[in-house]
């Protein structure tokens, strides 16, 4: 071998070396790359790189999305993600409020009564207003207006919820109505959601 083949042998052994190492640290093997959904791994070929896992889900997570009203009327998810409200306007001039938990259950008879509100009847200065009393059944919060309603109608509702501080301002909710809610004889109503 000739002087000048030894020394680029010995020259090109440590370089081969560098290149071998940069070729690794650029295209990380599919062991070398975390599987955590803000990071991408790589195929089993170490190319192209795919998404990583998504994060799974709690099991009760779809159980939160149930807004179909349960009696027929306008439903609301509380600003407090806690609870859930539907408003039911019945004839003469009857306004039934249902308050659920969080995944859509009744509240308790306990919790109902821990909450309070009213009820103006309707969008002018001069619209009559009324205190939300517990039903007789203790199954929902109601006011009643004393007479037929004239449609159309907002019904203007501030309510405090169970668990509120004592000092916390009660939640605005708007209900319009052009006619009474179409409740069937369980009480339940077409399925339809705000």
């Amino acid at each position: 071998m000739s002087k000048l083949t030894v020394r680029s042998v010995f020259f090109l052994i440590p370089m081969l070396g560098l290149l071998l190492m940069s070729c690794s640290t650029e295209n990380p093997s599919p062991t070398q790359v975390s599987n955590s959904p803000a990071e991408q791994s790589y195929d089993s070929s170490g190319a192209a790189p795919v998404p990583g896992p998504e994060p799974a889900l709690p099991a009760d997570a779809g159980a939160h999305r149930d807004h179909n009203p349960k009696h027929g009327g306008t439903f609301f998810m509380a600003l407090d993600n806690k609870h859930h409200l539907e408003g039911v306007l019945l004839p003469p001039g009857i306004f039934c409020v249902y308050l659920y938990d969080a995944h859509t259950q009744p509240l308790g008879h306990a919790e109902l009564h821990q909450s309070s509100g009213t009820v103006q009847w309707g969008d002018s200065d001069g619209a009559p207003e009324t205190l939300l009393v517990v039903d007789d059944d203790a199954h929902r919060l109601e006011a009643a207006l004393g007479q037929e309603v004239e449609f159309p109608v907002t019904l203007t509702l501030l309510l405090r919820l169970p668990g509120l501080p004592p000092d916390a301002k009660p939640e605005l909710f708007t209900f319009p109505f052009s006619h009474y809610s179409e409740q069937t004889s369980d009480g339940h109503g077409p399925p339809h959601s705000h």
